[in-house]
C-alpha cells in the first residue's frame, strides 16, 4: 500500500492544492477579503499566492524526494517520479490564474 501511495502522491498534492487555492478563492470573496488591501495588493491575493507557492514547494519536494538514485528503477519508483513531475507541473499550470486574474469579479 505503501507503495502504490507513494506513486499516487504527486497527483494526490496537485488535487488538494488545486481544491484549497479554489476554496480559498471562493471563501475570500464570500468574506470580502478582496477589498481589503495590503498596500496595494488585496489580502485575497497575498493568501493565494502564498497557497500557491507552498503547494509548489511541496510538489518539488516530493520530485526531490522521489528522485531516481541509480541507473536502474523498478516500475512504482518510477511512477512516484513521474507523478511528482507531473504534479508539480499541474500545480504550476493550474495556479497561473491567482497571480494574473482578477479575483472577484
Amino acid at each position: 500500500m505503501t507503495a502504490l501511495f507513494r506513486a499516487m502522491a504527486g497527483l494526490i498534492a496537485w488535487a488538494a492544492a488545486f481544491a484549497l487555492l479554489y476554496a480559498v478563492q471562493g471563501l475570500s470573496c464570500a468574506w470580502g477579503w478582496d477589498d481589503a488591501g495590503l498596500a496595494s495588493v488585496s489580502a485575497a491575493r497575498v493568501v493565494l499566492v502564498v497557497i500557491y507557492l507552498v503547494s509548489v514547494g511541496a510538489a518539488a519536494w516530493l520530485c526531490w524526494v522521489f528522485r531516481p538514485r541509480t541507473g536502474r528503477m523498478d516500475l512504482l519508483a518510477w511512477l512516484a517520479f513521474a507523478s511528482a513531475v507531473t504534479g508539480l507541473v499541474s500545480i504550476l499550470y493550474t495556479g497561473i490564474p491567482v497571480l494574473t486574474a482578477t479575483i472577484c469579479t
